[in-house]
């Protein structure tokens, strides 16, 4: 797959066309505070890869997470990262991402500006949550900022775990009780706090390339991103789509019995 434009001159907005002849959902993540965005996004680009499905990795984010990994040692040859500074350079990369069917994913970091312009051309938008009132807190005010812009659409819009670790019973009722307070739909597949999701930022390659000995936890992190990936509808092995399909049916019936 040749490297993806860095700048493009198209509009913001998604053509009809291009929706239609996507084979997969482009998918943004974001929240107003850094929560785990970056490690979130290349856990499922990861997934699609290691099924040599190709990926495109948008880098708008903050801190360029996404883009100093690409340099590291490791990367798939199935994944592409592509810089974007601007909004207006998002609706281009998403374009081409559709035309080579790849799996988008944008990181959208943490500028109200591009996690409008990403919520505006992607299917499913996945607003992180780390379990603190604080971290709970951004997710709702992200949330809040974000349901304007893919009102009257398909757009799928969910809290997504993105550290789930044991915390004190007053802090997970703060949590909580923060995102309680919205219907937004909570994904009901999240990432543990584990060292093997930290490892690919500091080694380069992907939960799915690393060696037991650079990471622990492995095993349990490759089963975490496949199930996310699943999930969201990214894979295209039979196994995975009848597992999103599974899931796809126990969402409505929890929708169904709340």
């Amino acid at each position: 797959m040749r490297p993806f434009a860095a700048r493009f001159r198209t509009p913001q907005v998604r053509a009809a066309s291009s929706v239609h002849d996507a084979a997969f959902p482009v998918i943004s993540i974001g929240s107003v505070k850094s929560a785990g965005t970056s490690t979130l996004a290349l856990t499922i680009g990861s997934a699609s890869a290691s099924t040599r499905t190709p990926v495109l990795l948008i880098d708008a984010g903050n801190t360029r997470d996404l883009s100093t990994w690409a340099s590291k040692p490791g990367k798939p040859t199935q994944i592409e990262v592509a810089r974007c500074d601007k909004t207006t350079q998002l609706a281009g990369l998403v374009r081409e991402g559709i035309e080579r069917r790849a799996v988008v994913i944008i990181d959208a970091g943490t500028r109200p500006d591009i996690l409008r312009a990403a919520a505006r051309l992607a299917d499913t938008v996945l607003i992180p949550l780390r379990f603190s009132p604080l971290s709970a807190f951004a997710a709702s005010l992200t949330d809040e900022l974000l349901a304007n812009e893919v009102r009257g659409t398909k757009t799928r819009r969910c809290f997504v775990a993105s550290a789930i670790a044991q915390i004190p019973s007053r802090i997970a009722r703060a949590v909580e009780a923060e995102v309680e307070r919205s219907t937004t739909e909570r994904l009901p597949i999240g990432l543990a706090q584990r060292a093997a999701y930290e490892a690919t930022f500091m080694f380069g390659g992907t939960v799915f390339t690393l060696g037991e000995n650079t990471a622990p936890g492995l095993d349990r992190a490759q089963e975490e991103a496949k199930a996310m990936a699943a999930e969201l509808g990214v894979l295209h092995s039979p196994g995975s789509m009848l597992a999103s399909r599974i899931s796809h049916t126990i969402r409505l019936d929890r929708r169904e019995a709340a």
